[in-house]
């Protein structure tokens, strides 16, 4: 076995090293790329998803609340609306929590570190030469170099890049879907609660009507106070309903710009 040339080992040490100085350098490139902080301000923002989750649940105890307040038959209504909503809940709740996971893993993605490989570049010391008798030739330094390449195109904006572009591309449509089918929940927990709203103050309104004598005074003030403060709850879950929709939509809107901005972003990548 024949000892590599001397040009030959340094024209392959200095490609290996170009190759690591450029990997670094595009490493250094993916912390300074102002998609990665949308992408990471995307997936940090799950505002929507946990209201989500708070106005699920106050749905599926909806009958709880207004039990004292309904008459046979419609006890024996919302019992079976009750025991639906129930039965769905667990199905609703997962299609929350795969949006919160997906947001997740993006931001995993988008993260600043995740593709960083200095450390192993580095770890990988300089450019290696053949040693004639010891079992290193030439074609041990060619793959020692190419291994290295792999490694420096794993890393950096470009890879970070392409990986980011291709999940929300792909994970567009699905995520529009599970949006809009957690907006069409939210559209019909608001529904529900202005048919509670109604149930509750109608009875209220009735008995207040009844109790309002000099007998039961302290009795209608009791009520009216009630009715106070049922009213101002009901409006204020209801603003809550819209708010949660609206945050929803921006994030439906958002997700959807960010998929298009980092394809075009990505398809420059790849010309250069």
């Amino acid at each position: 076995m024949s000892a590599l040339p001397a040009r030959h080992c340094r024209a392959l040490g200095l490609n290996l090293c170009q190759h690591l100085c450029l990997a670094i350098l595009l490493c250094g490139c993916a912390t300074a790329r102002p998609e990665l902080a949308q992408v990471r301000a995307l997936a940090a923002g799950s505002n929507a998803l946990t209201t989500f989750g708070e106005l699920s649940q106050r749905h599926v105890d909806s009958y709880q609340r207004a039990r004292p307040y309904l008459s046979p038959a419609e006890d024996a209504r919302e019992r079976l609306l009750d025991a639906q909503r129930r039965a769905a809940q667990a199905d609703v709740a997962r299609l929350a929590q795969a949006v919160r996971l997906y947001l997740q893993a993006l931001g995993r993605l988008a993260d600043a570190d995740a593709y960083d490989v200095q450390p192993e570049l580095a770890g990988a010391g300089a450019a290696i030469r053949a040693w004639p008798g010891s079992g290193i030739d030439d074609r041990h330094v060619s793959a020692y170099t190419l291994l290295l390449q792999q490694l420096s195109r794993l890393g950096g904006a470009a890879s970070q890049q392409a990986q980011l572009a291709q999940v929300l591309h792909d994970g567009d449509a699905p995520l529009q879907a599970l949006l809009a089918a957690l907006d069409s929940l939210l559209a019909l927990y608001d529904k529900s609660g202005d048919n509670e709203r109604d149930m509750v103050l109608g009875l209220l309104d009735v008995e207040i009507a009844y109790a309002d004598t000099p007998q039961q005074r302290l009795l209608a003030v009791l009520a009216k106070n009630m009715q106070q403060s049922k009213t101002e709850e009901y409006r204020l879950y209801g603003l809550r309903h819209t708010l949660a929709r609206r945050q929803l939509a921006a994030l439906g809107r958002e997700h959807a710009q960010l998929a298009a901005a980092l394809t075009t972003t990505e398809a420059r990548w790849m010309d250069r």
